[in-house]
């Protein structure tokens, strides 16, 4: 097992993407701390890492709240003592025009994906430098090199930021043998996509004439989290079955999002 011994906190891993991360992480010998903001969801997540054999606890935090980051990883280290793996994978948007999207919808995006990486890497530096060393795995999105047709300008912008954050903070703390690496999805099989069209798409126009799931995504986690990327820090992996980086759906893109935002005023 490639983590044996490794304590991992993932963000947002009630489900999806995150969820996939967790328990492969335990597969692989991983303790795995589950973050979620819906308690259930990652308690879920966290009885089937425990059903691989391995300690795993759920904790609700926002993590767009720097004092709930704090307590989370106080938490795990009180409790399991430090933090090894740090995969930063809470995110979300809204399918909303920027001329259609409140000070909110823009805030709330930005909080979770740019703050959350900010706070909780910032939460573990101290005790991975003190374990001699860390990974710490940003999810940005294949959203961050062109636009998202699912999501808005700011989960776009995000997670743009999130590839800057990388390369520097891989810079900073790269002399405490801490790798700071991302990853960035391509439209990835998830419970709210395999919801929608859009994955039939997707699969059609990739060169694999595939689409992700978000178990494929996890083993490009488990490659960065193990010692086998030991000389590798401040780069991106692509893991989006060669998805083409260019869309010409601008109509569909904008009718979407117009009946999207007709919805919302009605339900107000």
């Amino acid at each position: 097992m490639e983590l044996e011994g490794k304590i991992a906190l993932v963000t947002g891993a009630g489900r999806g993407i995150g969820k996939g991360i967790a328990l492969t992480f335990a597969r692989e010998g991983a303790d795995v701390a589950v973050n979620d903001i819906n308690l259930d969801t990652a308690e879920a997540t966290a009885s089937e890492a425990r059903a691989l054999g391995r300690r795993s606890m759920a904790i609700r935090a926002d993590v767009a709240k720097q004092d709930e980051v704090n307590q989370m990883v106080e938490r795990i280290i009180r409790e399991w003592g430090g933090v090894d793996i740090l995969v930063n994978n809470a995110g979300f948007g809204n399918p909303l025009m920027v001329e259609d999207m409140t000070e909110s919808d823009w805030h709330s995006v930005l909080g979770v994906i740019l703050d959350g990486a900010f706070y909780c890497s910032k939460a573990v530096i101290e005790t991975m430098k003190n374990r001699g060393g860390g990974k710490i795995i940003n999810i940005a999105s294949l959203a961050a090199k062109k636009m998202s047709l699912g999501n808005c300008v700011a989960y776009t912008t995000s997670k743009s930021g999130i590839l800057g954050f990388t390369r520097h903070l891989a810079f900073e703390i790269g002399p405490y043998k801490i790798n700071v690496n991302a990853i960035c999805p391509g439209g990835t099989l998830t419970p709210a996509v395999q919801a929608s069209p859009v994955h039939l798409r997707l699969k059609d126009s990739n060169p694999l004439k595939d689409i992700c799931r978000p178990e494929d995504i996890a083993e490009a986690a488990l490659f960065l989290a193990s010692k086998r990327s030991k000389m590798i820090t401040g780069i991106t992996i692509d893991v989006d079955a060669g998805e083409p980086l260019v869309s010409q759906d601008w109509e569909g893109y904008v009718k979407r999002r117009k009946e999207e935002f007709a919805k919302r005023k009605q339900a107000h």
